[in-house]
């Protein structure tokens, strides 16, 4: 082997090393919550079911994060059905400490199916992130807050499917 193919291999051999061992491109998902205060939970729920006698949703990802902390990052139900009345489906639970008054909820979707009477359509919700902020004071009236969205309203037919264009409040 000459010089030239010797210094090559070694860097190539270093390049291959070094690949995929940086943390460059990685999101840090902020500092992690200190221990203690209040316990809420996080929960969704189906509204106004028009002609949906089932609407299937899968969650992808739920974060909970309040002064300048995640406060939960887990999915604890990972698929839920809208559709019946007076459920609301617990996604996350999380403490928020002393001295934070407002919480900001991120809940993505990874699809789902809705039925009616007729038929059965596949969703497509891989663009939507719910987003919304809840005042820490109004969510400790009932330990909990509420996402509810109105399935009558939230999904368009788009080509074999439906697409999802939520419509959504938060209550408490």
């Amino acid at each position: 082997m000459t010089r030239t193919a010797i210094g090559l291999a070694i860097l190539l051999g270093l390049l291959l090393y070094g690949c995929g061992d940086s943390s460059h491109g990685t999101i840090a998902a902020s500092t992690p919550a200190p221990q203690g205060g209040a316990s809420f939970s996080l929960r969704l729920a189906g509204v106004d079911a028009g002609d949906f006698v089932s609407a299937r949703m899968r969650i992808e990802s739920v974060q909970v994060s309040g002064g300048g902390a995640v406060l939960a990052d887990a999915v604890l139900t990972p698929e839920v059905d809208l559709a019946p009345a007076g459920q609301a489906h617990l996604l996350a639970s999380f403490n928020v400490p002393t001295g934070i008054e407002e919480v900001e909820f991120a809940v993505a979707f990874a699809g789902g199916t809705l039925s009616t009477s007729k038929s059965k359509l596949d969703v497509d919700a891989r663009c939507q992130t719910l987003r919304l902020a809840g005042k820490v004071n109004r969510i400790a009236e009932r330990r909990h807050a509420v996402i509810q969205l109105d399935l009558a309203r939230s999904f368009i037919a788009f080509s074999a499917g439906l697409t999802l264009v939520p419509h959504f409040q938060l209550v408490y």
